[in-house]
């Protein structure tokens, strides 16, 4: 064998080895719970309140899609004024061949306010931000949402969070009211947050609203190599469960396996299972002593791949 070659091969092993600890994906619950109302904001308050479309993507710190104090992008503007999604998506794909945006979301919006919608969005460990925005509806150029949001820290993934939410301008239309006749704003403006009528009452800023998150699942992939089709947690029954849950799984390959049951801030409750497994599908339950109610994580680790679902013990 050459010099090269050899060479090539052990850059090539190198690689997978500093690549062996690899990427979480991680699955949330957003629930956009809209409060504005003529109620919460009683001045002016227009008929056909909505907000549009929720559009956002995760991604990276190497890129901000919109900052206070900050011009608004094209995309920023379009979907501030019309609601539009077109202009954001075309930056999010083009800054995605960059690297800096991975998972797009693409959601309906409230046709009334107040109300809310809840969907589901998958994070990764390399892109860890949310951006998420919706228009005003109407308004000249007003909208909320959250920008470079992050979902993971030092201890891992956030297991819930809160986000209040605040009208901001985004500085393209000089309009001053919900209905406002268009009234480009030249030179443009930067993006602000709007604090004064119609959105200060009796000295305070209501919020218009709130982002509710909630951490489902986390799936990880320890080696470079194709996961198999047939490995996971396929159910956990009953969830919620007051006595015992059984938990049913499937291997595609035989070999050495851990089934552990972690809380939310990622301590290890009890090891369900530790040693070497069949290929096929098994079944194991849990009847846990002395365990609060709560929700926590069953993670299945087995031949360099693991993968986690959660369960709610409800007493």
């Amino acid at each position: 064998m050459s010099n090269r070659k050899l060479f090539c091969i052990l850059l090539f092993a190198f690689l997978v080895a500093g690549n062996s600890h690899a990427q979480q994906t991680a699955t949330y619950q957003l629930t956009f719970e809209s409060e504005w109302s003529g109620s919460t904001h009683p001045l002016a308050f227009p008929s056909g309140a909505h907000f549009s479309g929720l559009i956002g993507t995760t991604h990276n710190s190497s890129i901000s899609y919109w900052a206070a104090g900050q011009p608004a992008s094209a995309g920023i503007k379009q979907m501030a004024e019309t609601g539009s999604k077109a202009g954001l998506i075309s930056i999010f794909n083009s800054s995605d061949d960059g690297g800096s945006s991975d998972k797009r979301i693409n959601q309906g919006g409230l046709g009334t306010s107040p109300a809310s919608i809840t969907i589901t969005f998958s994070v990764s460990t390399a892109h860890p931000l949310l951006t998420l925005v919706s228009m005003i509806a109407p308004s000249p150029d007003w909208f909320v949402g959250v920008s470079g949001l992050p979902l993971r820290s030092q201890n891992g993934w956030v297991s819930s969070l809160s986000v209040d939410l605040f009208a901001f301008d985004a500085g393209t239309d000089s309009g001053g009211s919900y209905t406002a006749a268009d009234q480009a704003t030249q030179p443009p403006s930067t993006i602000s947050a709007l604090i004064e009528s119609p959105f200060r009452v009796n000295g305070v800023v209501p919020r218009m609203g709130r982002f509710v998150l909630s951490l489902l699942s986390v799936t990880a992939l320890e080696e470079t190599e194709v996961v198999p089709a047939l490995f996971g947690i396929s159910s956990a029954y009953p969830n919620p469960f007051s006595n015992d849950v059984t938990i049913e799984y499937d291997l595609s390959q035989g070999g050495d396996l851990q089934i552990e049951v972690f809380d939310l801030r990622g301590r290890l409750i009890e090891t369900l299972f530790q040693g070497v497994a069949s290929r096929g599908k098994h079944e194991i339950r849990w009847h846990p002593q002395n365990v609060r109610s709560g929700t926590y994580f069953v993670r299945l680790k087995s031949n360099n791949q693991s993968t986690f679902k959660t369960i709610n013990l409800v007493k």
